[in-house]
């Protein structure tokens, strides 16, 4: 090849690309994204949303071309064109966040910020435990009184009542057996129908008088241990499930605790166990018509 050939060559390869930088045009950077983020559900009584842990997000950027956004739950970030997503996270209860935005233009030239959320996620629980507890309408459950370990109580580190465990009927007449759990599906409603009576530690049945005063294993009886109803619901994790009440909801003896790890459970039997000093208190739960 002659050297004319070779320059000409240069010559048409060095205007291709002149030609390509013009038609790319000035590069300008965008300007810092703007944020608007909203969690679900947010108001004053439910500052971290509504349970459903969803949020949305619109950025606004000058002379951006696509935007790449991290919700910062250690999952991949996503690369649109967009710039407004609605995400729902996946964790259980509540967690900070920070989302971050990167507003690319041209060349892959960009800017960034970021901002920090608090937002709640209910746990979802198994359908196979929401059908057990109520049916998937309305069902009636009482302490298994003719089991031994009914009730019990260990070291919170085992699941067995090692340290005790009630031998079949051993609380009667104390107002445990006589009671009657009715989950409903519908509001995830719980009624506690007590007749009058309830058995359990002294000290926490403030929760239902106030004047109380001591402690140790008593019967609260009266108006104070009226029927009531409240609301239910589930936490867990997916080896973990928690039967959880609102305010006073509770099964078995009375202990101030509102959060039942099921242990075990069936079409007709479950059992439970809820920690409060001094370990763990277990009780045995059968299904009812």
């Amino acid at each position: 090849m002659n050297t004319f050939i070779k320059i000409l060559m240069v010559l048409l390869v060095f205007s291709s690309c002149k030609k390509a930088d013009r038609k790319f045009g000035p590069l300008v950077t965008p300007s810092k994204p703007e944020l608007t983020v909203t969690v679900i559900g947010k108001d004053a009584t439910h500052p971290t949303g509504d349970g459903s842990g969803t949020v949305k997000v619109v950025a606004t950027s000058t002379n951006a071309i696509n935007y790449k956004v991290d919700f910062g739950d250690g999952l991949p970030a996503l690369l649109t064109t967009n710039n407004e997503w609605t995400y729902k996270f996946s964790h259980t209860g509540t967690k900070k966040l920070t989302i971050t935005v990167i507003a690319s233009g041209k060349a892959g030239i960009s800017s960034s910020n970021s901002t920090e959320i608090e937002i709640f996620r209910a746990f979802v629980p198994n359908p196979a435990l929401v059908t057990m507890l109520t049916n998937n309408g309305t069902k009636k459950w009482r302490v298994d009184k003719d089991a031994g370990g009914h009730l019990g109580v260990s070291d919170a580190a085992v699941n067995i009542p090692a340290w005790w465990s009630a031998g079949p009927n051993e609380k009667a007449g104390l107002g445990i057996y006589d009671d009657e759990y009715t989950f409903s599906v519908t509001g995830n409603t719980f009624s506690h129908k007590t007749n009058n009576d309830m058995f359990g530690q002294k000290q926490y049945f403030k929760d239902f008088d106030p004047t109380l005063t001591g402690e140790g294993d008593f019967t609260l009886t009266g108006t104070k241990a009226a029927d009531y109803t409240e609301s239910f619901g589930y936490d867990g994790s997916p080896t973990t499930e928690i039967i959880t009440f609102a305010n006073k909801g509770h099964m078995g003896m009375y202990f101030g605790v509102h959060r039942y790890q099921v242990l075990e459970r069936s079409a007709t039997k479950m059992t439970l166990r809820c920690l409060q000093a001094p370990g763990a208190w277990y009780v045995k739960i059968i299904a009812i018509p």
